[in-house]
């Protein structure tokens, strides 16, 4: 389940005490997926099943009449992260699970850093701005569009936001620049654009000497070499280029890096990790707006942004709003889910640093291969959907390396356009910058 089912899962079948019920006014549609770890490194983690609420079941979740039951449900699944639960079907045994956090939180930073580069954080804070201030939007003629968007302000444009994602305080004034903070710690990169209100490229924001800043360059090389790899197993004949055990070494050092801003993980429950607020905060409230643009939702539809992609409405939303969204917003969309699930197996250790296993893995996509694991399959899946799509988004080439122009980024100078008017080129920024 994501982070949204994982809410709604907690907040009809948890409470903060002793003794909790199952019972749930919802029914789960089975979804299979990998089960990597990140707390407790081990043997590989089995293929578990995931599952997903249906899409009406979670808009009425999200437009309940009360913020405080959805706030609840933050609160609970947020312990229940830190405590290590598992979430049972309550209608099968055990081993059939809804979600495990035994060894995950399930939920990494990469996933929000990639959907926040879409800008759209950004957008809908002006479109809940201008329906709660105007009528420039229209007047919604629904529950679920009016009720969303009170919720979407109280969970997440307020100061005195749920505990458990509450990026706020006197210290911290804005959630923006803690998050931007927390991506720079991480990934040691800004996001593609700044500022919408002063119409700066640059925001202003604490930047701490003890940042991942090699974290793009050994995350662009291991994809290609998981990439140089996954040909090679294709290949019949001609010479095999590709070596497993530089995979294992890339693997390794990006999960020493990546545990480096963790902290200490022996013994430490989540909460306690480094960052752990930051990743479970911005991993929410992306999801919460992607949810939202998946499909021709009710507000969407209030919008008059439909459309058959998730990017091609949310470009239609920044248009409606004044805030352009990033051009390829669609690649960034296609493979957040696809980099979480990696960098989580990388940093639960077991999977992507065991040679025989990686083999199978390249291997398990080209028959016939020798009872591939299923599993193997879907991270290879997951390693091709990044692949492909980081080319898309960045411009940076993965599968022909050789072919990238490397060169110091820029800030051009405004050019004119047929019209007169200036137009402001890219700004060469790690994840591809708006089309402005």
């Amino acid at each position: 389940m994501d982070i949204l089912d994982n809410i709604i899962f907690a907040t009809y079948n948890r409470n903060l005490t002793a003794g909790r019920p199952i019972v749930s006014d919802f029914l789960a549609n089975p979804v299979i997926g990998p089960n990597p770890g990140l707390l407790n490194p081990g043997p590989p983690a089995p293929m578990v099943p995931l599952f997903g609420y249906p899409v009406f079941d979670k808009l009425n979740y999200c437009s309940f009449d009360d913020v405080s039951l959805l706030e609840r449900g933050i609160l609970r699944h947020w312990h229940d992260v830190d405590n290590q639960d598992i979430y049972p079907n309550p209608l099968a045994p055990l081993a059939n699970q809804f979600s495990s956090f035994v060894d995950s939180s399930t939920y990494h930073m990469i996933y929000a850093y990639l959907l926040e580069n879409t800008r759209i954080l950004q957008i809908f804070e002006r479109v809940i701005e201008r329906y709660l201030n105007d009528e420039e939007l229209g007047i919604s003629n629904g529950l679920p569009t009016f009720n969303w968007i009170q919720n979407s302000e109280k969970l997440f444009f307020k100061n005195d936001s749920p505990k458990a994602t509450n990026l706020r305080s006197l210290i911290r004034p804005s959630s923006d620049t803690s998050r931007r903070n927390a991506y720079h710690r991480m990934f040691g990169m800004d996001l593609a654009f700044g500022d919408v209100e002063t119409q700066s490229s640059n925001v202003v924001y604490p930047k701490t000497k003890s940042s991942n800043q090699q974290f793009i360059v050994l995350f662009e090389r291991y994809l290609t070499e998981i990439w140089q790899g996954y040909i090679n197993a294709r290949n019949t004949s001609g010479a095999n280029t590709s070596d497993v055990n530089i995979l294992i070494e890339l693997s390794q050092q990006l999960q020493e890096m990546l545990a480096a801003r963790r902290g200490d993980t022996a013994g430490n429950t989540y909460s306690h990790l480094n960052l752990s607020k930051e990743e479970f905060s911005s991993v929410l409230m992306t999801s919460w707006f992607t949810f939202i643009i998946s499909y021709d939702s009710p507000v969407v539809n209030f919008l008059s942004c439909q459309s058959s992609t998730i990017g091609e409405r949310l470009i239609k939303i920044g248009n409606k709003v004044g805030i352009p969204a990033h051009c390829k917003c669609q690649s960034l969309f296609e493979m957040a889910g696809s980099a979480a699930t990696i960098l989580l197996a990388i940093e639960a250790r077991g999977l992507l640093d065991n040679p025989a296993w990686v083999g199978g893995m390249l291997a398990s996509l080209n028959p016939p291969v020798p009872n591939p694991l299923p599993v193997q399959a879907s991270f290879m899946n997951a390693f091709l959907t990044v692949i492909n799509n980081w080319e898309k988004a960045t411009g940076h080439k993965i599968k022909n390396p050789e072919a990238t122009i490397t060169s110091v980024a820029r800030q051009q100078r405004p050019l004119p356009s047929a019209n007169g008017k200036m137009v402001q080129p890219t700004n060469g920024k790690p994840i591809g910058a708006e089309n402005n």
